[in-house]
């Protein structure tokens, strides 16, 4: 760096050099090296994209996207506009701006297209194409275009494999090649194809272990690394070989104990896994080790709080799942503290960051004390929670509120008016019933091909005749049995299915006592 400060001819590149060698631990001098190296050099494209990738890898989104843009629009180095219009879609990608994420990863492709029309062989071309082609798979993943989503992975992972069977694997390539196998598996456990799923994440896994042997100074190997351990477990589970989902999760585990000894800012991702292997541990029946690792994630979530109270709502979330695990096996009390616990720091994060997603946490931990104080049973103190379930449920609803919102809130309602019921408050339980069956009517007009909502608005319809007969309202309760009985037929196609005979014999002999009659069908 004294070297470049010097200036000379080879000033640039020894403050390039500067950089790459302070990058690591001096991000700092890295920038400043940067910079000088763009005075010296103010048409190479090279300082300003590493300046764009430290911004972004910062969180410093505006200053990345604005170098990135000068690239784009002003070097003639056709691959650094490729890199450039790259990195300003993981930018919006990682902003949840999928559309401008999508144009850019497609001018990434164009760029790249050309490029190997006029080499077809080039091995860097190839790597970047299938980067931004892999991305694109990405994002029709996310709006449910599975066909595309894997045709576009298949098609990006072949052409790496094609340029490793040309070139070899040096440690770019194998990495690109590793991710592109863990992109596919994350896709076919998606798929129901956990056997090739697992398949493809062993090919990634040999790959990031011998990456991350090789460079053992770089921290994003074992990283990536815990996270393909974490979806083989998932990709085992699936394929009901239990002992070995269990030692791929303690491996993913292991990986992040690793980085959280070197790296505090890792420990998030350790108290995460933490929760997935519980979740995990619950599912195959080993309670106790579910309710151990449930434990080690709230208590690593608590500490991390106290330090960073902005990222309350994994702290939130950490407690729900515990809640629930305890409220499964019956420990009503642990349940109710975690569930409270939960509420203090969901609402106090509503209270800072009144945003809709904080109001539904809110709801979400209100639900769960309900759920306890019912189980108790105290049905006065599950009535309020509810009630106050349903209260936050409504502030999460904004004017563009997405379709989940809406049938939270309907879910919500249906608890609120099973508490009321309970306690006699057949007014209160009418109305709640009411409410919810017309929103949840609204939904099935949209789509009444969707048995999952037409079978939410029969259940509604069968509350509202439930409240209609406490109030000895025989008329409404008959005409919404009815209506119940007719989405039962339209549900359930095989008369000989056990779960249909319960539903429609609970929706008769309702209908008998409203005073209806049964027709042959």
């Amino acid at each position: 760096m004294a070297a470049a400060r010097a200036g000379g001819p080879e000033a640039a590149a020894l403050a390039l050099r500067a950089a790459q060698l302070a990058e690591g631990s001096k991000r700092a001098l890295a920038r400043e090296a940067l910079t000088l190296a763009l005075r010296f050099e103010p048409l190479d494209p090279i300082p300003r994209l590493a300046l764009a990738r430290l911004s972004a890898e910062d969180g410093a989104f505006a200053d990345a996207r604005r170098e990135a843009e000068a690239v784009l629009s002003s070097a003639v180095d056709q691959a650094a506009r490729a890199r450039a219009a790259f990195l300003l879609g993981e930018i919006a990608r990682l902003q949840g701006d999928f559309i401008q994420s999508r144009l850019r990863f497609s001018e990434t492709l164009r760029i790249e297209d050309a490029l190997l029309a006029a080499s077809r062989g080039d091995p860097s071309a190839v790597r970047w194409y299938a980067r931004a082609r892999g991305r694109l798979a990405e994002l029709d993943a996310i709006d449910g275009e599975r066909e595309r989503a894997l045709a576009g992975a298949e098609g990006a992972l072949a052409m790496l494999r094609a340029s490793a069977a040309s070139v070899g694997e040096p440690p770019a390539l194998a990495a690109d090649i590793a991710d592109a196998e863990m992109r596919l598996a994350e896709m076919e456990l998606a798929n129901a194809q956990p056997a090739s799923a697992r398949r493809r994440l062993g090919e990634a896994i040999g790959r990031y272990e011998a990456l991350a042997v090789t460079e053992r100074e770089e921290p994003h190997w074992r990283d990536v690394l815990a996270d393909a351990w974490a979806l083989a477990a998932e990709a085992e589970f699936a394929r009901g070989q239990h002992e070995a989902a269990c030692d791929a999760m303690d491996k993913a585990l292991h990986a992040r104990l690793r980085l959280a000894a070197r790296d505090r800012s890792e420990a998030w991702a350790l108290a995460g896994v933490w929760r997935r292997r519980a979740m995990l541990r619950a599912a195959i029946g080993d309670q106790v080790a579910a309710a151990d690792s449930f434990a080690q994630a709230r208590a690593l979530a608590e500490q991390l709080v106290k330090a960073s109270p902005l990222q309350r709502r994994f702290l939130v979330h950490t407690l729900l799942e515990q809640a629930d695990h305890a409220l499964r096996e019956g420990e009503l009390e642990h349940a109710r503290e975690a569930a409270d616990l939960a509420r203090q720091h969901a609402e106090q994060e509503a209270v800072e960051q009144p945003a809709p997603e904080a109001m539904e946490a809110a709801a979400a931990c209100w639900d769960r004390l309900g759920e306890t104080a019912r189980k108790t049973p105290a049905p006065e103190r599950a009535r309020d929670a509810f009630a106050r379930a349903v209260e936050f449920r409504r502030l999460s609803l904004t004017e563009t509120q997405p379709a989940s919102r809406l049938d939270g809130l309907a879910a919500a309602l249906i608890k609120l008016g099973d508490a009321a019921l309970t306690v006699g408050a057949n007014a209160e339980a009418r109305a709640s019933f009411e409410e919810s069956a017309t929103l949840r009517f609204g939904f099935y007009e949209a789509d009444a091909s969707d048995v999952r909502r037409a079978r939410a608005l029969a259940v509604a319809l069968e509350r509202f005749g439930l409240a209609a007969l406490a109030q000895a309202d025989r008329g409404a309760a008959r005409a919404a049995f009815e209506d119940a009985l007719i989405l039962a037929d339209a549900i359930f196609s095989d008369a000989d299915d056990a779960e249909a005979r319960r539903f429609r014999g609970a929706l008769e002999s309702n209908l008998l006592r409203a005073g209806g009659v049964l027709t042959p069908r």
